[in-house]
């Protein structure tokens, strides 16, 4: 399948898998309660926490080495085999987590239930075979299965989900799209054999590609401070109902945020495909275009949310939401910056190998959000999240730029993937 051709299937399918968390949204806004969705939000940003050290980086390291060895089914299949290895390891010790903070923290028996349920999620991230799809470019197959698991799930949540005491039920129609997802696209693989139940694996394999990811995680760890423990601080200094108002925006923006990914995702095994062969020309005007198409989204939003945000909001949310709308005018600026950010990560850091400079980055990045965003929490509530947020995300954007421009400019070497064979056979040696 061609680029263009991924492009537009990957925001046909993504534009669906996003309006249909939108179309719940105003319904259990309604039936929950602020109160309620702030009980779900909760839940699913600790979920989400142990998910990031499930994924430990594969994500994108492995889609990378499938990408570069996509002839060597043999290879591929190590690859996989090793990332699910690791990260079915690490499932078992998140769970273990989970299952103590819900116990051990002070909770109301709906919260503990929901949080529970977050293993759906946890389990979800290694059914999952992301890394495959991505890979091999064929994420709208990943994409369009999601749709399918969200739609199917869809019917019985405005079914079933009637009243606030309902807030359990509906956190497990929330959390389970991608653990069946998953189940439904590792069968699909294993039954038409692209998959192979032979091959063997061993531990060192699964620590090499751990080691390779390693520095990914390291980010994404870093990244989930100021993106899911936002939520945690405000529930504990603000109540349930504060996180509603939040996560009503948040889920908003999430959609707009959503936009950013698939474009990136359809260029990215091509991007690294150029590195390997110095197609220096071809990577700085895919990076160009993508810099400017953000930063016009950015201006079109703020107009559009100017003239029609607070009369969407009431409309959408209903009148007790008002207190989103305020948080709105802060997050709505939030996902061309992202876009951004990810532009830089993964179409240049990553891309070219030197996904270990990443490490500084999000350490001051968590540094300096952990510094003001207790702040800001304290002294405006959800209003104080969202500046938090935009003001990390911004810091983070000129961080990723500086390294991001030295590589492109011959500061730092491409490090190719031989290159990293190389180094790691040496150090095993």
């Amino acid at each position: 399948m061609s680029t263009r051709n991924v492009i537009i299937a990957l925001y046909s399918v993504y534009a669906l898998n996003y309006v249909l968390p939108l179309v719940t949204l105003p319904y259990l806004s309604h039936v929950l309660g602020p109160a309620g969705l702030g009980v779900i939000g909760y839940a699913q940003s600790i979920a989400q926490i142990l998910l990031v050290v499930v994924d430990f980086g594969f994500g994108l390291s492995s889609a990378r080495k499938v990408a570069v060895h996509i002839d060597q089914p043999e290879v591929v299949n190590r690859i996989y085999w090793s990332t699910t290895i690791g990260r079915a390891v690490l499932a078992l010790l998140c769970s273990l987590v989970l299952v103590g903070w819900a116990f051990a923290a002070h909770m109301s028996p709906q919260e503990r239930g929901a949080t529970l349920l977050g293993s759906l999620v946890i389990w979800g991230g290694v059914l999952t075979p992301g890394c495959f799809y991505e890979g091999t470019q064929r994420l709208p197959v990943l994409a369009g299965t999601l749709l399918a698991a969200r739609v199917g799930l869809l019917i019985p949540l405005f079914l079933f989900v009637k009243t606030r005491d309902d807030v359990m039920l509906a956190a497990a129609f929330q959390y389970a799209p991608t653990f069946v997802c998953g189940l439904v696209l590792t069968g699909t693989l294993i039954w038409k054999r692209e998959i192979l139940l032979t091959v063997r694996v061993g531990w060192s394999d699964v620590m090499a590609e751990a080691k390779e990811a390693y520095h990914i995680f390291l980010g994404s760890a870093l990244t989930s401070v100021y993106m899911y423990a936002n939520v945690i601080m405000l529930r504990m200094i603000s109540g349930p109902g504060a996180v509603g108002y939040y996560v009503a925006a948040e889920r908003l923006t999430n959609a707009l945020r959503a936009c950013t990914a698939p474009a990136i995702q359809a260029f990215f095994p091509k991007i690294c495909v150029a590195y390997e062969r110095n197609d220096f020309a071809y990577i700085h005007k895919v990076n160009r275009g993508f810099m400017l198409a953000f930063a016009a989204s950015a201006v079109l939003i703020l107009v559009g949310f100017t003239v029609l945000g607070e009369w969407f909001v009431g409309r959408f949310l209903g009148e007790a939401f008002g207190e989103t709308f305020r948080i709105l005018r802060i997050l709505v600026f939030v996902p061309a910056i992202v876009g951004m950010t990810t532009t830089q990560v993964m179409l240049t850091i990553i891309a070219s190998g030197n996904q270990s400079l990443l490490k500084r980055i999000y350490v001051y990045g968590a540094l300096f959000h952990l510094v003001q965003a207790p702040i800001s929490i304290y002294l405006w509530g959800g209003v104080g999240t969202a500046c938090s947020v935009a003001a990390t995300e911004l810091f983070m954007l000129i961080g990723v730029y500086n390294v991001s421009s030295r590589i492109n400019h011959g500061q730092i070497a491409v490090r190719a993937q031989r290159t990293i064979k190389q180094e790691m056979a040496a150090e095993r040696d």
